[in-house]
């Protein structure tokens, strides 16, 4: 995860230039959303989910229900506490376990090294794969889209997104991608854990 902010600039830079990386997209004006779409959603989202790769519901699952707490409107304490002291108790447990777990006879091992590797070569592919559908795309489309969208559709939340943003300011000041970003990476987040639970379902 932390290659991302290394690996996407130098591929994006590869495939793409300076004028596409330059386009500046067509804003569209933020609509109301009513609370029963707000709350809908994270619960088709999970039945969903659960019908196509049931694998993937306990993550999804937790996923979608912190977004139920916020939206719900009725337990603000319960997800204020989900979003800062309680997500920062797990993370540090999760680092410390994970870290425990970690000694060098398991660790520093050709698995690990081949692991890795896959994982990289993801992250690239994932984005070279996104940034030339969003070029493919601009081939029929009236209005363009700059190709680093496709860049953010990935599981790398927000740091995708972020890396965009960044890339599209440093060519251009006035050209703001972030809201775009987000959104691509977030159904980017959601999409490789259901793709994730169907792989998982195939050899489990």
């Amino acid at each position: 995860m932390a290659l991302v902010l290394i690996i996407q600039p130098m591929v994006i830079k590869l495939i793409t230039t300076k004028k596409e990386r330059a386009i500046h997209m067509e804003h569209v004006a933020a609509r109301p959303i009513s609370k029963r779409t707000r709350i809908l959603f994270p619960i088709i989202v999970t039945f969903v989910a659960g019908l196509v790769a049931p694998m993937s519901v306990g993550l999804v699952g937790a996923l979608m229900f912190g977004n139920l707490l916020r939206e719900c409107k009725v337990l603000d304490n319960l997800s204020q506490t989900a979003q800062n002291e309680f997500s920062n108790i797990i993370t540090l447990l999760l680092g410390l376990t994970i870290s425990f777990s970690m000694r060098a006879e398991q660790f520093v091992s050709l698995q690990t090294l081949i692991i890795m590797a896959i994982g990289l070569g993801a992250f690239i592919f994932d984005t070279v794969g996104g940034v030339l559908f969003a070029k493919l795309l601009n081939l029929f489309s009236k209005k363009k889209i700059n190709p680093m969208i496709g860049a953010a559709g990935i599981s790398a939340f927000p740091m995708a997104a972020r890396v965009v943003q960044k890339m599209a300011m440093s060519e251009d000041k006035t050209n703001h991608l972030l809201m775009e970003a987000v959104g691509a990476n977030v159904s980017g987040q959601i999409a490789s854990v259901v793709a994730g639970g169907m792989i998982l379902g195939f050899f489990i």
